[in-house]
């Protein structure tokens, strides 16, 4: 999650717990969760990806 991300999060956060959201602030938060979501995703495919190499111990 971005530093930009995050701080929306946070002011979205206290709107809604001051139940003072209203329907664009309600789509906001929907958009930044699928958002921040996909990231996350994104990354756990980029670490999957990730492969590491050991080699066999030689037996002489």
């Amino acid at each position: 999650m971005s530093p930009v991300q995050l701080k929306k999060l946070q002011e979205l956060s206290r709107i809604f717990s001051q139940g003072k959201a209203n329907p664009k602030q309600i789509q906001q938060l929907s958009d930044l969760l699928a958002q921040i979501n996909r990231y996350e995703e994104e990354e756990q495919v980029i670490e999957s990806k990730q492969v590491s190499f050991i080699a066999a111990p030689r037996f002489n």
